[in-house]
């Protein structure tokens, strides 16, 4: 309403102040995405910012979407301390929280307790495993039986889940850290107020073209 108001003798400009205004906004949202993330969790910048993407707003389309993509993040790209004697290994995701040992209670068969474990495998590989428990291995079988049977037309059970069988920890995924109640809302408010202010510079702009 306010930019129709100051351009009533100027429709055809319009959607250009427009679509100068909504791009701007996105820029600064995008940027001020990054710096929330960057604040709150311990993730490395260039992994997030390449997840982060803008498509502008066009004359015909007036509409910009920033938008990240991206699967949960290994939990070793973040803070780790490696496990040591009976203690557990250790992960910081959030920069407010310290390390945190990574034991899942009573996780075992046999109810002793799993904890996590730092360890390069021989493929090269590095990350914070856990052994499965109980319900992880039936899961886990359940897949491979269903990927022989996809495979070959019946369970013929070539693959089994050994007793030590691990998995590796993750933490969040891009997204969900961009989405979160600690980023989200901070980005939007930079959206509300980047609205206003760009709108104005690209009217003044027009202003002084003409």
């Amino acid at each position: 309403d306010r930019l129709y108001t100051r351009m009533k003798d100027m429709p055809k400009k319009i959607p250009e102040v427009l679509k100068g205004t909504i791009n701007d906004t996105a820029k600064s949202a995008k940027k001020r995405m990054l710096q929330e993330v960057q604040k709150k969790y311990l993730v490395k910048s260039g992994g997030f910012n390449r997840t982060v993407k803008i498509e502008k707003a066009t004359l015909r389309n007036l509409q910009a979407v920033v938008y990240s993509e991206g699967k949960p993040i290994p939990l070793y790209k973040f803070k780790i301390k490696k496990n040591r004697g009976a203690a557990a290994a250790q992960a910081q995701v959030l920069t407010s929280n310290g390390l945190k040992e990574l034991t899942l209670k009573g996780g075992d068969v046999n109810g002793k307790d799993l904890k996590a474990f730092v360890q390069k495998m021989k493929n090269g590989h590095y990350g914070v495993f856990q052994r499965l428990t109980g319900e992880g291995r039936k899961r886990q079988q359940k897949y491979f039986d269903e990927r022989d049977y996809r495979k070959s037309g019946y369970k013929d059970g070539n693959r089994k889940v050994r007793r030590n069988a691990i998995k590796q920890l993750y933490s969040l995924s891009a997204p969900q850290m961009a989405e979160s109640k600690r980023v989200f809302p901070i980005v939007r408010d930079v959206i509300i107020e980047e609205l206003r202010t760009s709108m104005e510079k690209h009217i003044a702009s027009v202003m002084e073209g003409l």
